[in-house]
């Protein structure tokens, strides 16, 4: 190999990363490059300092070899102390995380299963098999509707190796455990398309509003996959005993509506706030809605009732903050604020007694002081307030399904 040969392999290397197998390792030069040029990128963020990241990383990269011929995967890792900005960007609270960016969007659950080499492969390969179910005529496109309760995404194509249900199978990926995509494809779609004037469609079918046509581009994944989002994914969904250990298995704090099942007003008024304030925060958080009289005890952990409700709040799998007034929901920017002072870690230092002077008394209903005497009354009541605040917030009620000790190093970040 010639000294020029070698010189242009190291600057490549030096440009793109450093590939060890099929692995490849990740920093802030090659992160987009890597997200671009593959559809599936799982990533492996690490500490070496942690001895469960020690112990997964070979187990990782023989995984990674296993899968470097399949085409549009990649294995990739992340030093979190050597590259901290890209495990901030995807708020990694725990070493090793392992979590999935397909399309360049990330994936809501992250990979739990067993640390092997078998099963990291096979969770990675199930994850690129096609989740479209197939339709075969109207009769069971009846049967379907008749038997789901939920909305789902029906599309009709000339064949499954068209370029537009190659999309579709890509979006469907994308949403995997979201929404459910289904298909009618060859002669089972040839009426309806023909009715459609030769032309391949998508609807939103189970909606209570009737089914919808996708106006979009059909051959434009990422505008397909933000399209049944909006339509398919509800923006504020309801926990239940049933599905609340599946959502904490998410790992996303949850922004909660607690209500009366009687009220559908106030889920109302709060989804409007979720869609016009935090679109962009749903892959941080999630927000949900509870029957207020079911999930009581959280409540009282919150120090209120059910004559209390409705009430708003955030359990971080840590603690749990209460959003100040129900009635601030109605003022601009406040849920989005709310949200965020999680992130920054504003909410828990505040819990430890921290006034931020920007914000002292923006709710206050006092009227001003008539006299020196009421002066010095309401400066005792806002002491009181701020002392009653100085306390450890409320611990989580889903600290028990957080991640195992036994399994991770977990980070003692304020902002959880």
């Amino acid at each position: 190999v010639s000294t020029q040969s070698t010189g242009s392999m190291v600057l490549l290397l030096f440009l793109f990363g450093v590939v060890t197998g099929g692995m490849i390792n990740l920093d802030s030069g090659n992160l987009d490059q890597t997200l671009q040029d593959n559809p599936l990128v799982m990533i492996n963020f690490s500490a070496g300092w942690c001895r469960y990241s020690q112990a997964l990383k070979p187990i990782y990269e023989k995984a990674a070899d296993a899968l470097e011929n399949v085409q549009g995967v990649k294995l990739a890792y992340a030093d979190c102390v050597a590259h901290n900005d890209i495990c901030s960007k995807y708020r990694v609270s725990k070493y090793p995380t392992m979590k999935f960016i397909r399309s360049g969007e990330l994936m809501k659950s992250e990979y739990r299963g067993q640390r092997s080499v078998e099963a990291i492969t096979e969770h990675v390969n199930k994850l690129m098999e096609d989740p479209v179910k197939q339709l075969h005529g109207e009769e069971e496109l009846k049967k379907l509707k008749a038997e789901t309760k939920s909305k789902c995404v029906l599309g009709y194509f000339a064949s499954q190796s068209s370029y537009g249900y190659e999309v579709f199978k890509s979006s469907a990926q994308t949403m995997l455990g979201q929404c459910h995509f289904y298909a009618m494809t060859g002669e089972d779609a040839k009426p309806k398309i023909a009715s459609f004037g030769g032309q391949e469609r998508v609807f939103l079918i189970n909606d209570v509003k009737g089914d919808t046509q996708y106006q979009g581009a059909a051959t434009n994944q990422a505008q397909l996959s933000a399209w049944v989002k909006d339509n398919c994914v509800p923006l504020v969904r309801e926990i239940t005993f049933e599905n609340g250990e599946e959502l904490t298995e998410e790992g996303l704090p949850f922004v909660i509506l607690f209500h009366d099942p009687e009220d559908q007003e106030s889920v109302k008024l709060f989804t409007q706030k979720v869609a016009e304030q935090c679109q962009d925060q749903r892959s941080g958080v999630n927000f949900l809605h509870a029957d207020g009289l079911k999930f009581a005890h959280p409540l009282s952990h919150l120090g209120k009732t059910t004559k209390d409700l409705p009430v708003i709040a955030i359990d971080s799998f840590k603690h749990m903050y209460l959003f100040p007034k129900y009635e601030n929901l109605k003022r601009p920017g406040r849920l989005r604020r709310f949200v965020e002072d999680l992130h920054s870690g504003r909410l828990h230092r505040e819990f430890h007694g921290e006034v931020f002077k920007d914000r002292v008394g923006e709710d206050d209903e006092m009227q001003p002081p008539k006299n020196a005497k009421e002066a010095k009354e309401q400066a005792q009541l806002k002491r009181e307030k701020r002392d009653a605040a100085a306390t450890n917030p409320p611990e989580s009620v889903f600290k028990k399904l957080e991640p195992n000790k036994n399994r991770y190093s977990l980070l003692n970040k304020d902002e959880l």
